[in-house]
Order: structure tokens, then sequence, then C-alpha cells
């Protein structure tokens, strides 16, 4: 009996060591793929503690460097950073990894950055994704009405009144809510948004408030402030659709994407009550709002930082910017009456500047405000799935790229490392298509950034508007560098500069 038992527990070992060494390490179709570690096959301590360490980005550029264009990561998940397995993993449409159901669920509702399945984020998708085409936004009445109102009643005066102070700015702070005051007009109607470039205590409490909603979990989150906030503006909203009255002093401006998801809703909808309708909207118009405020005011910061560095450059955007029919020049004189008869130049006319693009395209190369992994699954399919050269890869692998790594390709971008925007404006050496095929700062596929088109259009405007009648210089830049997360912030959380009349 005792032998059985020493045979018994002599082949359990046996397994559990072809299980999780033997296996793993020399028989699985991952084995053939380099390992970012020695022990990657056989557990995920090593990426684990990197990314608990707030360094697991970098890690994989610097591995992928040494290794090639794919990485073995742990037991189950590889690592990838080249367009051709983009286009397999991204644009061939892998589910998403739960990780998103964890991260971005809001009110215990799937949102579409939260749903893991590809056939009801599309329905829900084909909702509103018109609304963000580029061309519906160059020409919604509503978006240029709001954005005239935003720029010469709200934000002019401010910057106006920063620069004949003299005073410094923390402009991360500030942008985020520039970006959270023009995507809530888009979705709720400028009358039933916020005000956050006016009230900078709410402002500053509310974006204290998110840095703690983002990094909880649904069932954490849930009923919480922002969650409360959000929906009060669905609220408002609904109101609004069915009175057409504006309870502020804001023109009334439609709210475009809340009436046209709500509507979507309730007609693909019979099983849902207005109270589900509800939650899902809100869901899906708070995860609008945490994504346009964000990412945009990063972004902004880091096109002022650095070109805040070159005041030549700041002169050469300001000529290219007076050339715009009408230029977006303003005095206080002007705000009081005359700024209700104020037009902003076509979107279309802003679009189309070289200088401007450029210098937003190097900054969202460099500074990518989400340059973290975007985790997927590999499908469950007869022979598995080839990435890479690498064939029979198993169904329910995690498998990501990065953006960090793809836009740092010195073969791609030479000298990947500095900010040079004229690398966008040389077309003779035919490398910008393929820049294109590498630049990832919204992802790619069905799942990329629905709001993509929207962020650039706003974030060309403020530009425009800015560096139109302004000139600016670096107060205090310490902690500059983007934090290795998933949304990359500087490390400081803030960039202090002045702005100067020109």
């Amino acid at each position: 009996m005792a032998s059985l038992t020493i045979i018994g527990f002599a082949l359990s070992l046996l397994l559990l060591f072809y299980k999780y060494v033997l296996f793993p390490a020399f028989l699985s179709p991952l084995s053939k793929i380099p390992n970012a570690h020695f022990t990657a096959p056989f557990a995920s301590l090593w990426i684990s503690s990197k990314r608990r360490a707030s360094a697991g980005t970098r890690a994989i550029f610097s591995l992928h460097q040494k290794y090639g264009p794919i990485l073995r990561l742990g037991p189950n998940e590889l690592s990838v950073c080249t367009p051709a397995a983009l286009k397999t993993i991204y644009i061939g449409g892998f589910e998403k990894d739960r990780w998103y159901q964890d991260a971005f669920m809001n009110y215990g509702t799937p949102n579409m950055v939260s749903m893991l399945e590809h056939k009801p984020h599309s329905v829900q998708k084909r909702m509103v994704s018109n609304l963000y085409s580029k061309s519906y936004l160059q020409s919604s009445e509503d978006l240029q009405k709001a954005s005239t109102y935003l720029i010469f009643n709200r934000f002019m005066p401010i910057m106006q009144s920063v620069a004949d102070k003299g005073v410094e700015m923390d402009v991360l702070d500030f942008f985020q809510g520039v970006g959270m005051d023009f995507t809530s007009a888009y979705l709720f109607g400028l009358s039933n948004g916020t005000d956050f470039m006016h009230d900078v205590q709410y402002r500053q409490h509310w974006l204290a408030q998110y840095s703690v909603f983002k990094d909880q979990l649904p069932q954490e989150r849930a009923g919480g402030e922002v969650e409360r906030w959000c929906l009060a503006m669905c609220e408002a909203a609904e109101e609004f659709i069915h009175s057409g009255k504006a309870e502020t002093g804001s023109p009334a401006t439609q709210p475009v994407v809340y009436g046209r998801f709500s509507q979507s809703l309730e007609v693909s909808s019979t099983k849902q009550d207005f109270k589900s309708r509800l939650m899902t909207t809100a869901s899906e118009m708070l995860d609008h709002l945490i994504a346009g405020h964000e990412t945009s005011g990063i972004t902004l910061t880091y096109f002022m930082h650095e070109l805040s560095k070159r005041p030549a450059l700041q002169d050469r955007l300001r000529s290219e910017l007076l050339t715009l029919d009408p230029p977006i020049q303003f005095s206080m004189n002007e705000s009081a009456s005359n700024g209700k008869n104020r037009c902003l130049p076509t979107p279309r006319s802003i679009d189309s500047l070289p200088i401007l693009d450029s210098m937003l395209q190097e900054t969202l190369r460099l500074y990518a405000a989400a340059p973290a992994i975007q985790p997927r699954r590999t499908p469950f399919s007869p022979g598995g799935t080839t990435i890479e050269g690498y064939s029979n890869i198993p169904g329910g692998v995690r498998v990501s790229a990065n953006a960090y790594t793809l836009h740092r390709n010195p073969e791609v971008f030479p000298e990947p490392l500095k900010w040079i925007p004229e690398r966008w404006m040389d077309t003779t050496k035919g490398n910008r298509e393929e820049m294109k095929r590498w630049f990832w700062a919204f992802g790619s596929g069905g799942r990329m950034c629905l709001g993509s088109n929207f962020a650039i259009q706003d974030m060309k405007l403020i530009i425009a508007a800015i560096y139109t009648n302004y000139a600016t210089e670096i107060v205090d830049d310490e902690g500059i560098e983007q934090a290795d997360t998933y949304i990359s912030r500087p490390i400081a959380d803030r960039l202090i500069l002045r702005f100067k009349h020109v």
C-alpha cells in the first residue's frame, strides 16, 4: 500500500512537472517564441513585478529591441510590435481581454470599451459611429456653434486674463477642463455640459475624485460622485430633449451624442425599461467623457512643452495660423458684445494646415497618452493562429501591442526619442505612409478609439487659438517625464507655463 502511495505521488509530481515545466518550456507552440525573461514559460512573476513598479511598457520596449517583433511575457502572454501583427490581431478582430471589463465598466453596465465580444460592440458602435466621423464633425452646426461659444466666451477671455496679469498656469489641470467642456457640450448640449474652465474649485475637486475613480473596480466606484455627476448630465439632456429649454445662460445646442444613442437604444431594445436604457446610455457617455478630457489634456500639455522650448517654431506656426480666414484673433474689448458675432475658421481649413498637423502628429507619436498594452485573446480555431511566423498558437492566449514600442522604431522614425515634427512634412523620401502604418496613438481596427477625429479637431482648434494670440514659455517643467502607466501623465502631474501677448 505504501509503495502504491509513493508511486501515485511520484506520478502526480511527474504530471505537474510536465504541465508546468516541460510542456510550456519545450513542447508548447509558444516555446519557440523568445522569452522576455527566463521564467516566462513558467510564471508571470517577472512581467507582473515590472507592471507593479510602473516599468512594464519600457521593459517590453527594451526587450523588443533586443529580441525582435514578438516576445513571450508569461506562460500564456505575448507581446508584438509590427504592423503585420496589428493587422492579424486588431484588424482581425480578436476579442478583448477581461481586463477591460474590470477597468472600464460603469454603473455595472458594459459600454463599448468594456465589452469583450466583437458582435455586441459592433451593434452599439453603429448607433453613434457616424457622429464621430471626420466629415460629420467638420460639418456639424451644433459642434461649430458650441466651439465658437467655448472659444470666444470662455477660453479666450481666460487666456487673455492670464496673459494680461502675467500669472503662471498649470496647463495640465486647465486643459483637462477645456477638454471636458468641449466633450460634454457635444455629448449633452452646451447648456447641459460642464463649465470646468470657469469653475476652478469644482474642476480640481472632480479631477481628484476621478484619480481615485479610475483605479477602482466597477463595484467599488458604483454610485460614487463621478457616476452621479454623469447621470445628472444625462438627466438634464433628457429633459432638454423633451422640453427644448436650456437651464443656463449658454446658447442651446442639441445633445448630439446622448440624443442619438438614447434614441437608437430605445428603438433597438424591446426588453430594457427606461431606467435600464438610461444606465446603458450613462455608462457609454461617462466613458466618452473620461476618454475625452484626460488624453487631450495630456497631449496639449506635451505639445505646449515642446513648443515652449522653441520660440522660432512658435513664430513659424503663428505665421501659418494667421493665414486662416478669419484668423482666431481676440481682444477683451470684443469679448463682451461683439463676441456674439465672431466666427471661427472652418474645421477643414484648420485641419489642412501642414505645420500644425505635423506638430500634433509628432506629439501624439512621442507622447501617446495611452502608450501601454491593449490586450486581446487569440481565438479558439482549428489549427490555432499564426503570428509573426509562429504557428499553432492556441486559443485564449493574451496578446498585445503598445504604441510606445511601435512609435520608437528607429528604422521608421529616425532619432525616435526626439520631437521632430518636420519628419511628417518630409514627403520626398516617401516614408509618410510607412510612418502611418506604425502610428498607433488611437489603436486600429474595429475597436480603435471612436473619438480620435473629435480629439484631433478640438485640439487643433485650441492650439490655433493659443498660438495665434500668445507665445508660451516654461516656468517649471520638473517631472515632465511621462509615467509608465496605461494613461501616461507627467510624473509631476503638472506643467507650469507663462503666456505672453504677441
